[in-house]
């Protein structure tokens, strides 16, 4: 039985979709998820190395690593960093590490989970475009501001004036034209203020529903002992920090899924086939099948020559 925790306790560590790595405190590699022996395949074995050496071929610690600032401060840390693959594709990941305490609160390790990104640099891009945009607005507002000043030193100069040289009331008509104008100008501008910053808000906060806590859910309803607890409620809280930014259109499906579906999707991303799901739910496959069905409906790809998988990945 204590075999076979330890095996589903490996099958739910090796199916999260990111990369974790288990360092000590002296930043040795302890434990690798499948994600990162993926990832550097072409650096196995990466375990009982130090995490600088095996994963970026360096003789010391990273300049900005995060593991070792977790480490030293005892608290989570986050750095993205940019990649280069083997084939030399760039990219970029983020790497955030948690420090591990044993039960008499002492630093043992650090866990540092690191994820590939998409639409993070371009959602960075966008961000220095909104700080430029609230810079510029700031600029014109002290601008239509200093302008609405003088104007209105210029109306009340006008009033002072009709009072003495009895101006016409054409000439305080247009100041007061000028005036709307002005209001006009500062409405349209403060518009595009608003409008740029919910946009850059739902372009940053939109997120699709965790994949992974059905399975470390159904892990923790299982018999574990005290230790493989800790490390589930260990893995959980880390999970909870970390947010899966997913494309636009998925997460507007995600909202008429159902929990199970969801769970399926995620399989089906992974490749898994549907006898593999089936066993792995402890499902019939015509179940599998059911809902196989209904989420290519959801999907609006039912009935059409189209791969599950291949269309789940191509908008996630």
């Amino acid at each position: 039985m204590k075999y076979e925790r330890g095996k589903l306790l490996r099958s739910a560590f090796d199916a999260i979709c990111h990369g974790i790595s288990v360092l000590d405190s002296d930043l040795n590699i302890l434990l690798v998820n499948q994600t990162v022996e993926k990832w550097y395949s072409h650096a196995l074995p990466v375990m009982g190395r130090k995490c600088y050496e095996a994963y970026h071929g360096k003789s010391k610690c990273c300049e900005f690593c995060p593991a070792e600032r977790s480490l030293k401060n005892h608290s989570v840390q986050h750095e993205i960093v940019p990649v280069v693959e083997v084939d030399g594709a760039e990219g970029w990941r983020e790497a955030s590490a948690f420090p591990v305490f044993d039960q008499n609160a002492n630093l043992t390790g650090v866990v540092v989970c690191v994820r590939e990104i998409k639409g993070r640099k371009e959602a960075e891009d966008l961000q220095k475009e909104y700080c430029e945009l609230e810079k510029r607005l700031h600029e014109r507002t002290i601008e239509f501001s200093k302008t609405k000043k003088e104007l209105q030193a210029a109306i009340s100069g006008l009033k002072k004036a009709e009072k003495s040289l009895k101006k016409t009331r054409a000439e305080s008509e247009l100041q007061t034209c000028k005036i709307k104008e002005i209001n006009t100008a500062l409405k349209v501008l403060m518009q595009q203020r608003i409008e740029a910053k919910t946009e850059l808000e739902e372009t940053v906060l939109l997120n699709a529903k965790e994949f992974i806590a059905p399975f470390l859910e159904r892990l923790k309803k299982s018999r574990l002992d005290s230790k493989q607890k800790a490390y589930v409620n260990i893995i959980e809280s880390n999970l909870n920090e970390i947010v899966a930014p997913l494309v636009r259109e998925f997460s507007k499906i995600n909202l008429k899924l159902t929990p199970a579906e969801i769970q399926i999707i995620d399989l089906v991303r992974h490749g898994k086939t549907t006898k593999e799901i089936a066993q792995f739910l402890n499902l019939a496959t015509s179940t599998i099948d059911f809902h196989r069905s209904n989420i290519r409906e959801k999907l609006g790809i039912k009935n059409k020559k189209i791969n599950l998988t291949t269309h789940l990945l191509s908008i996630s």
